[in-house]
């Protein structure tokens, strides 16, 4: 694709996660789309299909960045000490800074039971987090970081999934919560817990 394209798509997309993570599936229209992205509403059936064909792409478009940064910057963790701090920061900047986007995953996540399309979508970008966190992981053992079974690195990641969706609805509901010092030392020790073998 040229470069002119390639940005036309890529702020297409922006603005298509920009406008349904803000106002939600049901409450975002093609026409508050092509607005937020500076295009014609025909130029958006060039690119999407439908309502549920921009839902699924925006997801996918918006998974990739958020697994790139979130496992970047754990990569370089020392301690479990410090891979445990980096994933509590991780959701409370997920929640702080993302908390549209973080809303429109949960609501989405009830959508793939009705749309094979978002179903795969979330599948998709779910197996892609797993995988990848569960590799760090087995990094961080093989340099001695921390300590995990090979067999057990995947149950550990289910779980910090299992963890970190279940605070980030919480923490939507409640965000004043995201500051509670009370609230992360448990979760904390638990994760230690499980990363000192």
């Amino acid at each position: 694709m040229p470069k002119g394209k390639e940005e036309k798509a890529e702020r297409i997309m922006e603005a298509a996660l920009a406008v349904l993570s803000k106002n939600g599936y049901e409450n975002t229209t093609i026409n508050e789309v092509a607005d937020a992205a500076k295009v014609s509403r025909g130029l958006l059936h060039y690119y999407f299909k439908d309502k549920e064909d921009m839902v699924s792409k925006s997801l996918a478009f918006g998974f990739g960045p958020m697994w790139d940064s979130s496992v970047g910057s754990l990569s370089g963790a020392k301690s479990p000490e410090e891979l445990v701090d980096g994933m509590i920061e991780i959701l409370k900047r997920n929640v702080q800074e993302n908390s549209d986007f973080t809303a429109l995953l949960f609501e989405m996540w009830v959508s793939s039971r009705r749309s094979a399309k978002i179903d795969k979508v979330f599948k998709d970008g779910l197996d892609e987090a797993i995988n990848r966190l569960k590799a760090l992981l087995e990094f961080a053992s093989s340099v001695g970081v921390i300590k995990v079974d090979a067999s057990e690195a995947e149950g550990i990641v289910r779980m910090l999934f299992a963890i970190y969706q279940g605070m980030a609805m919480q923490l939507i509901l409640n965000p004043e919560k995201v500051k509670d010092k009370r609230m992360w030392t448990p979760i904390r020790r638990v994760l230690l817990a499980a990363f000192k073998g």
